[in-house]
């Protein structure tokens, strides 16, 4: 019987400072970490800033994890706030109004999600879908229109 051939994943490291913010919405800025097509898993890191940012309502078909680096957020569903230093695990169906409060301080959280995400509208409707592909495509175009150019840093 012949032995096996073992393939050592590739690990990586990237430094955020490295990264350019994307303005995707007002109050709203990302650092795409990490993005890898083929599993359908990125991680981004966000900033809210300017005061109080609602998210739409919206729908994940895989897993998230969440860390907040600085400031607090949550979601209206819930009657809980994570603050600096807090994990999230929200599992795969989870459907919720995100809220961070970017008032005092800026609000900074890493997201590493699995999957993708339905946004809703005021009735549920579908407003738009959100995967890393697409994500990664948002990113792209959000750092054009800024004038910056798209970074060779980000992880697969």
């Amino acid at each position: 019987m012949p032995t096996p051939t073992l393939v050592e994943p590739v690990s990586g490291q990237v430094n955020h400072e490295d990264l350019p913010w994307a303005l995707w919405m007002e109050g709203l800025e990302v650092k795409m970490l990490r993005c890898n097509l083929s599993t359908g898993e990125y991680t981004l890191m966000t900033r809210y800033f300017g005061g109080e940012i609602d998210l739409p309502r919206h729908k994940h078909f895989g897993p998230v994890h969440a860390w907040t680096i600085q400031g607090t957020w949550g979601y209206l569903e819930y009657d809980w706030v994570a603050t600096t230093g807090s994990y999230v695990y929200e599992p795969a169906g989870s459907v919720h109004t995100l809220r961070a409060h970017a008032t005092d301080e800026d609000c900074i959280v890493i997201y590493t999600m699995s999957g993708g995400i339905l946004m809703l509208g005021p009735d549920d409707e579908l407003w738009m879908y959100e995967d890393a592909a697409s994500a990664l495509e948002r990113y792209e175009l959000a750092l054009e229109q800024q004038g910056l150019e798209m970074p060779a840093g980000i992880l697969e």
